[in-house]
C-alpha cells in the first residue's frame, strides 16, 4: 500500500484528536499501486454499546466500529468512480499496534476476507503521541493476516 506523508500525518492527527476512544477510517485508491485516499470515519461503538451492551460490551477505547452509512458512502463511491478500497485503518489506546483477533474477525467473511486486496493500517497512540504503526495484509499462502510495508511518498 502506497500512502502520501501528509494523508499518514491525517491518520496521526484523527488518532490523536479522538483519543481516548479508537479512530477509524478507509483507504480507497484508482488502484492498489497508487497512492491512497484518507476517508475519516465516525467510530459508532459507544453509541452501539450504549444502546446494547450485551452484544456490543466493549466501549470506544478498546473498540471501534465504522459507521455503516458511511461505510457504504465510501466503498459505493469508490466503485462508482472505478476505484478500489486500499484498507482500513484504526487506531489502538494506550497499547502497541498489533491485528488483534477482534480486527481480524471483523475483516473476515466467514473464511475469506472480506477484502482480500485490503491493507489493515493499527496506529499505537498514547494521548497525543503516535507511538507506532503498523500495517497487515492478507497472506494467501498461510491463509492469515501478516505484517506488510506501507510505502510511504513524500
Amino acid at each position: 500500500m502506497k500512502l502520501r506523508r501528509q494523508d499518514l500525518e491525517q491518520i496521526f492527527e484523527q488518532s490523536r484528536a479522538e483519543y481516548p476512544d479508537e479512530c477509524c477510517g478507509i483507504l480507497t485508491a484508482p488502484t492498489v499501486d497508487e497512492p491512497s485516499q484518507v476517508h475519516r470515519c465516525r467510530n459508532i461503538q459507544n453509541e452501539l454499546h450504549a444502546k446494547d451492551p450485551q452484544q456490543y460490551p466493549r466501549e470506544a477505547r478498546i473498540a471501534y466500529f465504522i459507521d455503516p452509512q458511511q461505510l457504504y458512502q465510501i466503498v459505493a463511491g469508490a466503485e462508482k468512480k472505478g476505484e478500489v478500497v486500499t484498507g482500513f485503518y484504526h487506531s489502538h489506546i494506550d497499547c502497541d499496534a498489533y491485528f488483534s483477533d477482534e480486527d481480524k474477525e471483523r475483516a473476515m467473511a466467514w473464511d475469506e476476507p472480506a477484502y482480500p486486496d485490503a491493507v489493515y493500517v493499527v496506529v499505537s497512540v498514547y494521548g497525543d503521541e503516535v507511538r507506532n504503526t503498523k500495517a497487515f495484509g492478507w497472506n494467501e499462502e498461510s491463509r492469515d493476516f501478516v505484517d506488510v510495508e506501507i510505502d510511504i511518498i513524500d
